[in-house]
């Protein structure tokens, strides 16, 4: 059996993690882990510092954090490249909520699996996009759009159709995510279900993926397992 981690983020491109590329790879690879997808945010934390620049740009410096982890990786682990992206509204959600002073951003997350590089380097900054173009750009090119932790306190609904599946287990430990919700509502639309532990610091919890019986390589295999439902999860 294979163990493959589905939700995780590097320093090098990720705001929010403190983890290098090395210290992720040696703690994936002591956890008995075969894989990652790297899950680094695309969001307003990731280019606070380079919002000036073109897109083309921006992407090519999401990617090398992925091609960081990649060396960090080399022959301990399979390194997917995945992506975390959280809307930016041109215009507030809610002025009402803005004024109670928690509605700051745009609070939901959407992992994406099988993304390419040429993708991310021809789309543009999907950032600014609608989450129903969102949608149909990740499906158009072949991919899935999973829902994050979406039943944190601070998320707000999403029309379940705009999704492939639900996160039904985050790791964090600095988060209740109520996946107990998200596994309901997976359920109940019958969508895709994952896991993953959400991994930020290099002392988080190593809690969350997915387990297979093949192990998987490339985003390829990824997509058709996630489609298959051939795969048990990791949730501890």
């Amino acid at each position: 059996m294979f163990k493959l981690e589905m939700h995780c983020h590097s320093q090098e491109v990720s705001a929010c993690s403190t983890c290098p590329a090395e210290a992720l790879a040696a703690r994936y690879t002591a956890a008995g882990y075969d894989g990652i997808v790297l899950t680094n945010h695309i969001n307003r934390g990731t280019y606070r510092k380079m919002e000036d620049w073109p897109w083309k740009k921006k992407a090519e410096y999401f990617m090398a954090g992925y091609h960081a982890m990649q060396d960090a990786a080399a022959g301990k682990l399979d390194v997917l490249l995945g992506c975390e992206i959280n809307l930016t509204p041109v215009a507030p959600l809610s002025e009402d909520l803005l004024h109670q002073g928690w509605l700051k951003y745009y609070p939901n997350d959407y992992l994406v699996y099988g993304v390419t590089e040429e993708w991310l380097r021809d789309t543009g900054d999907m950032r600014y996009m609608t989450l129903q173009d969102l949608s149909r750009c990740v499906r158009d090119a072949g991919m899935l759009i999973i829902h994050a932790h979406a039943f944190r306190c601070d998320t707000l609904m999403t029309d379940p159709e705009l999704m492939d599946g639900y996160e039904v287990f985050n790791g964090n430990a600095r988060h209740d995510s109520h996946n107990f919700l998200a596994e309901a509502a997976a359920d109940h639309y019958r969508l895709i279900r994952t896991a993953g532990s959400d991994f930020h610091r290099p002392d988080d919890p190593i809690n969350g993926g997915i387990v297979t019986e093949r192990r998987i390589r490339s985003n390829e295999e990824l997509l058709r397992v996630l489609r298959s439902g051939d795969y048990d999860l990791i949730r501890e």
